[in-house]
């Protein structure tokens, strides 16, 4: 409401974008307090929304199915175009944006060495695990960085340039063509969980073609080309990873705020109204196709996968604190960057491409346990880093 309080006053920034979306009032009033106070409880209640709609069978499953493609073909494409689009990116930090690029790279390649070790027989289990293992959800970062007056929107730029420089391509381009290679007929073949290659080290150059890697043609001599992602996937796979709504609206919102182009009125209200529903669908999602009554053998899964992910996000952070060439705040934002949960997108994927309902539920138990971790390891190194800077500033 700091536009209508103003008046005319058209120099007043328009913060709806940042902190203060879900905030009905400004800071000082007693609602928009109570509001931050209730939140940590909103989140669980929504997700037992969910679980209640799926108990009483209130919400039929083909209607949750229509509701979870609004919510990634639509909602979120909003959400992300609107905020990208309103963050202030600083030239000096494009470089954030190149190392992004390097890392992200390493840690693809990573959770495609270490899902090929840890599943080595069951190919849709290993297609999943490349899936959880890598990509991050950013978007729980922004305000937690723009409530904290150590990082604010300088540190919010820096997130987003990493978002965009390499994070946003393992989430809308690496995790579909993953998707698609490994779902249960993407050779012409559906048996689920079965080894479709009876030889070892064949079984490992089909998992591993994702990545470069010399190949034996089927010919039997040994060739000289380079197998490619762009080479082991159908063309179709990559158009339709290249024409998703949200690796478009992602880089339209970086080039707007590259080139300074303003927000128009008419069109941030429709985005802000059409993007801020896409969390409370997300958690009401969660709630519906989760069913946390998990096996030993899911559990195993799990751990595998999250473990595989925090350990590769682990190393990544101390090279970054290590030796990455920025100041302090970008090291810390990057480092926070590196400890998100997993991308939700891959609830969308793992639904859409025919995983079979046992692991569509793990997806979201995994992006459940994920975002629980990574809240909790996010909020503890942000005051740490935190404390630090104001240590640092009084003496």
């Amino acid at each position: 409401l700091v536009r209508f309080k103003h008046g005319s006053d058209l120099t007043v920034p328009d913060t709806r974008g940042a902190i203060d979306d879900w905030e009905l009032f400004e800071g000082g009033d007693l609602l928009s307090g109570a509001l931050r106070h209730i939140s940590p409880v909103l989140v669980p209640a929504i997700i037992f929304m969910g679980q209640l709609a799926r108990s009483r069978r209130s919400l039929p499953r083909y209607h949750a199915d229509v509701l979870r493609r609004i919510t990634f073909v639509y909602l979120l494409p909003a959400f992300l175009l609107r905020h990208i689009w309103l963050c202030q990116l600083d030239a000096q930090l494009y470089a954030v944006g190149v190392w992004s690029f390097v890392f992200n790279f390493a840690l693809f390649a990573l959770s495609m060495k270490g899902s090929i070790y840890l599943e080595p027989h069951d190919r849709q289990m290993r297609g999943w695990t490349m899936l959880m293992s890598q990509g991050a959800m950013n978007s729980f970062l922004y305000p937690l960085l723009l409530g904290n007056p150590a990082f604010g929107e300088k540190a919010l730029a820096c997130a987003v340039l990493w978002d965009l420089g390499g994070n946003m391509w393992i989430c809308q381009f690496a995790l579909f063509a993953i998707a698609a290679f490994y779902k249960p007929t993407a050779l012409g073949d559906d048996r689920v969980g079965k080894e479709l290659v009876s030889n070892e080290g064949a079984d490992d150059e089909e998992g591993e073609s994702l990545i470069a890697k010399p190949a034996v043609a089927k010919g039997g001599g040994a060739s000289a080309a380079l197998r490619t992602l762009s080479d082991s996937m159908p063309r179709e796979i990559l158009m339709d990873a290249l024409k998703q709504p949200v690796l478009i609206c992602c880089v339209m919102g970086f080039l707007m705020s590259f080139f300074g182009v303003p927000l128009p009125t008419a069109l941030d209200t429709p985005l802000w109204v059409a993007g801020e529903p896409y969390k409370i669908a997300l958690y009401f999602l969660v709630g519906f196709y989760g069913e946390f009554s998990l096996s030993s053998e899911d559990v195993t899964h799990l751990k595998c996968a999250l473990g595989l992910r925090y350990l590769i996000s682990g190393i990544i952070m101390v090279v970054v604190m290590a030796f990455l060439p920025f100041e302090p705040i970008y090291r810390n934002t990057v480092a926070l960057a590196l400890l998100s949960p997993t991308s939700s997108y891959t609830i969308f994927l793992v639904g859409e491409h025919g995983y079979g309902e046992a692991m569509l539920r793990l997806t979201v138990c995994g992006g459940f346990v994920s975002t629980l971790m990574s809240t909790i390891m996010q909020n503890v190194a942000i005051e740490v880093f935190a404390s630090g800077v104001n240590i640092a500033s009084s003496s």
